[in-house]
């Protein structure tokens, strides 16, 4: 962590400019051996500064034309010296001025090192620097709201609030028990277990956060099924928005499972397609069809599709006594005039606890069936009262398993009060609560942790 770091930090390929960065205490020193300029060098260049100059090699030729910022320790990402280079967008050209700046004397940078940095020097929480890679990788709308400018520092704010309340009531508690007869502590015993429930309520509300974090941010496994012909293939591409399956009017044309990531609403589907479900005709039916019934028994989310202009067949009860956490049935096909079973499927699909969505898919997205199971979606895995952006959202798994400790914790030491156990018990399980919470903002992290987190990070970040 005291290396010089430098590393390409735009994306590979040919664009108008790309940015070289160089990170630590000899960043400036670095940055002025190939950074040549007919005024102030670097190392005489004002805070957040630019100048033109061009860079050269080793060799003394030139390279590239560049304009380079400067950043000065404390205020700069890292927390360090940092120079950037703005050189132009070529894939080689930019190669070259990296190739300079570590022949220099900078070394290569590792996955998410300057990040990794910036937590280090305190620029950032934990659960801040989580979100930095989260925005980087967002890909829904959601993700972004959730990860962008103000929204990375909402967790941390919660969480540094309630750790802080902890470490008063333990300060308060302690004077308690290293002075009994001094009469210096103003805490008693109801106080204490009034101020240890509240904690636990503010820690399950940010708890429950995690069911929409969860979904906007790692998706949900969804699976279509359904006998064949009844308008899965249809379904799975409104959804992808393009005929990323075939479609024709021959029952059985999906032989095999068709995956892809989608939204609905804010939450991400890995939504897969899969074969119809009926006696199959020949071999390769049979593996499509075991196939599908393996999808749909892993699935969080089970959309099954029906065609309301035939009776009700043994496989629609098949597909319907497939069992999953949430489970919704399509009725498709009710803008024709033999329509007539639509009742029939509605009531079955009620006796096996799925909820029933009336819809003619092939009128597309704008038909009222389509947003009423996007609406239904989201309201079985997102809270509706959370505003992305604006509220603070547990996004993570490991993220969750730290609140949910400190609330163990918690729930452990109003037991303790409520049972008359001695204060240390007390302190014992609200300091557990503390280092809970502490694991999360990143105040008490293993090396192993955080190599898990940078290293998901690309390299110039």
């Amino acid at each position: 962590m005291t290396d010089t770091i430098a590393a390409i930090s735009t994306p590979r390929g040919t664009g108008g400019i790309a940015v070289i960065r160089i990170s630590g205490t000899d960043a400036v020193d670095v940055a002025d051996r190939v950074f040549v300029t007919r005024v102030k060098r670097l190392c005489e260049t004002e805070h957040a500064h630019a100048r033109v100059g061009n860079i050269v090699d080793s060799d003394g030729n030139t390279v590239d034309k560049c304009v380079a910022t400067v950043f000065y320790a404390p205020h700069s990402y890292t927390g360090e010296d940092t120079v950037e280079i703005s050189c132009h967008g070529g894939a080689l050209v930019t190669e070259e001025v990296l190739t300079a700046v570590l022949h220099a004397g900078a070394r290569l940078a590792e996955p998410g090192e300057f990040t990794r940095r910036a937590f280090t020097s305190g620029k950032l929480t934990l659960s801040e620097a989580e979100s930095v890679g989260d925005l980087i990788h967002a890909a829904t709308r959601a993700q972004l709201r959730a990860t962008a400018g103000d929204a990375m520092s909402l967790l941390s704010r919660d969480v540094d609030a309630i750790s802080g309340e902890i470490v008063s009531l333990l300060a308060r508690i302690n004077v308690k028990i290293d002075y009994p007869e001094e009469d210096l502590a103003d805490i008693d015993r109801d106080e204490a277990l009034d101020a240890c429930r509240a904690l636990s309520v503010r820690t399950k509300s940010l708890l429950s956060t995690y069911r929409t974090g969860r979904a906007v941010m790692d998706g949900v496994d969804a699976v279509i099924c359904g006998r064949p012909n009844a308008g899965k293939s249809t379904l799975y591409n409104l959804f992808v928005g393009e005929d990323a399956a075939i479609v024709t009017p021959v029952a059985g044309t999906t032989r095999d499972t068709l995956t892809a990531s989608v939204t609905a609403g804010r939450v991400l589907l890995r939504l897969s397609d899969t074969a119809g479900i009926r006696t199959p005709g020949d071999e390769i039916e049979a593996v499509g069809v075991e196939r599908a019934k393996k999808s749909a028994s892993k699935a969080e989310l089970l959309i099954t599709v029906h065609d309301s202009t035939v009776p009700l067949s043994s496989e629609d009860g098949e597909v319907m006594s497939l069992t999953a956490p949430v489970k919704i049935a399509v009725i498709n096909k009710i803008d024709r005039d033999d329509a007539v079973y639509i009742n029939e499927y509605t009531a079955l699909a009620r006796e096996r606890d799925a909820l029933p969505i009336t819809t003619s898919l092939i009128r597309g997205r704008g038909d009222g069936g389509f947003d009423a199971l996007v609406s239904a979606i989201e309201h079985a895995f997102t809270d509706g009262d959370i505003r992305l952006g604006h509220d603070a959202v547990v996004l993570h798994a490991r993220q969750n398993e730290a609140l949910a400790s400190a609330d163990s914790a918690l729930e452990r030491a109003v037991s303790a009060l409520t049972g008359g156990m001695m204060w240390d018990i007390v302190t014992s399980d609200l300091n557990d609560a503390l280092d809970a919470l502490y694991t999360l903002s990143g105040k008490s992290v293993t090396d192993e942790v955080l190599g898990e987190i940078f290293g998901k990070f690309c390299v110039g970040k």
